[in-house]
């Protein structure tokens, strides 16, 4: 017996195969649906490679920077008019 998941693995597959196009989902769920109940009828299995595994950027990090230390100066000499 067919399953669900069954032909939606194997929709997800056709999907990827055709360049993953948009709007065509009822089309490639009775694709894979038909495809099966042949292989079911014929009693051929037939396996499908995995589908690739996406490639994702890398993550995101932030740096957390210490707060700043303040410099520890000389005293400063007060500016005034010299005698």
């Amino acid at each position: 017996m067919i399953t669900k998941e069954q032909i939606k693995v194997l929709a997800h597959a056709i999907w990827e195969q055709e360049g993953k196009p948009g709007g065509k989902d009822a089309e490639h769920y009775l694709h894979a649906k038909i495809i099966l109940e042949e292989r079911e009828k014929t009693g051929v299995i037939e396996l499908l490679p995995p589908p690739p595994i996406p490639r994702l950027s890398p993550p995101l990090t932030t740096t957390v920077l210490e707060p700043s230390k303040r410099l520890k100066h000389a005293p400063r000499k007060k500016r005034g008019i010299s005698p």
